[in-house]
């Protein structure tokens, strides 16, 4: 018999950097990495992602030609939860990242590690364990940073790659999160909140500080072995544009709004989560001759839940 599902506990969203030609306006695209169940024990999983973007750069055709490019981002995610108490808790990723820019005029393949994220989360309540309530609910607020561990100066015939297609930042950046879930029998709702705060690298460069809303409705199916939990809802993510020594940069920063709904699988330990992303709206901060566009995107993690012998009383 499959453990019940009392309260969910969704994990940290993260940023996917998206980049695309010479116009850096994608470096938005959060993708979020699904629900938890049983918020005291830790967790070990790997979780993969891909999202698109194609960029358009209007020349008139006077001095030089149009440029074009269709960029792909993928990223393999170690990430994880550490139980320090019923309250406290530490998530952690750790991304290998592969970036493919295929384009008019620059054709560059980038991989390797990214920039590791390590969060503390305090549970300021949840009822998820009372069985007299038909309503639970549950928040935690969640404060952490990002490490500059990923390559942030590739370059590509003698220039620099575009700041977006980097691996890394090359900065310490710092992230604040707040996730709410409430839930009635079977049916519930999510919510959270996240902000990453960014700083400069040591080219003086500062990607443009970032925040991300998403609410997702969840219906939770149980039988003697295996649950399902389908969800759907949206997602809204907004950057600002970035500075070089202090100037504002032309067409980076921007918004969108997407639209979510995927499905979460448990088996025993393992849980399964599969998302979907389409775009509803897009609005990046590109000038007159320049146009970005982001395709959908998708998701899919396996993690497995444990508790150590100290853990057990």
């Amino acid at each position: 018999m499959i453990r019940k599902l009392l309260l969910l506990v969704p994990l940290i969203i993260w940023s996917l950097n998206g980049k695309a030609c010479d116009v850096c306006g994608c470096n938005l695209s959060g993708l979020y990495f699904g629900f938890m169940p049983i918020q005291n024990t830790h967790f070990i999983g790997i979780k993969y992602s891909r999202a698109s973007f194609r960029a358009f750069i209007d020349n008139d055709g006077f001095y030089f030609e149009d440029e074009s490019s269709n960029d792909t981002y993928q990223r393999f995610d170690l990430i994880g939860r550490v139980s320090l108490s019923g309250k406290f808790q530490i998530r952690y990723i750790l991304p290998y990242m592969v970036n493919n820019m295929k384009g008019s005029h620059q054709n560059v393949k980038s991989s390797g590690l990214g920039d590791p994220i390590i969060v503390g989360y305090y549970t300021l309540f949840n009822t998820g364990s009372d069985f007299t309530r038909d309503v639970k609910h549950s928040l935690n607020l969640g404060a952490g940073f990002k490490l500059p561990v990923g390559e942030f100066d590739k370059q590509d015939n003698g220039e620099l790659v575009n700041r977006n297609f980097q691996l890394g930042s090359g900065s310490v950046d710092y992230l604040v999160s707040a996730n709410y879930t409430i839930r009635y029998k079977r049916l519930g709702l999510n919510m959270e909140y996240s902000h990453k705060f960014n700083t400069d690298n040591k080219h003086d460069y500062r990607f443009g500080n970032q925040f991300n809303v998403s609410g997702n409705v969840f219906y939770y199916l149980e039988t003697n072995k295996v649950a399902v939990l389908p969800f759907f809802g949206a997602y809204y993510e907004w950057a600002d544009y970035h500075k070089n020594q202090g100037i504002k940069e032309a067409n980076t920063g921007g918004n969108s709004l997407l639209g979510t709904f995927g499905a979460q699988f448990f088996y025993n330990k393992l849980t399964v989560n599969v998302q979907y992303q389409i775009p509803l709206q897009q609005s990046f901060n590109t000038d007159n001759f320049a146009s970005i566009k982001g395709d959908n995107r998708f998701s899919m993690g396996v993690y497995y839940s444990f508790s150590l012998k100290k853990d057990k009383k």
